[in-house]
């Protein structure tokens, strides 16, 4: 995956990771996946703090 220039776009990319992660581990348990997606917005994303990063985690993962 590449940075994330624009938070704007963190949600679909948190959709499009989670995804990915998904394929190749289907059975990955959920607290795991959603805390790699959290890592990877928070790490990937410019001027992102954590707050916000685990905010856009609970809109597009853990919310399923």
């Amino acid at each position: 995956m590449n940075r994330i220039e624009r938070k704007e776009t963190a949600p679909e990319a948190a959709k499009i990771f989670e995804a990915e992660v998904l394929t190749l581990d289907p059975e990955i348990p959920r607290k795991e996946l959603c805390d790699m997606v959290d890592e990877y917005i928070y790490y990937q994303t410019d001027e992102m703090s954590r707050t916000e990063a685990h905010s856009i985690v609970d809109k597009t993962c853990r919310m399923r």
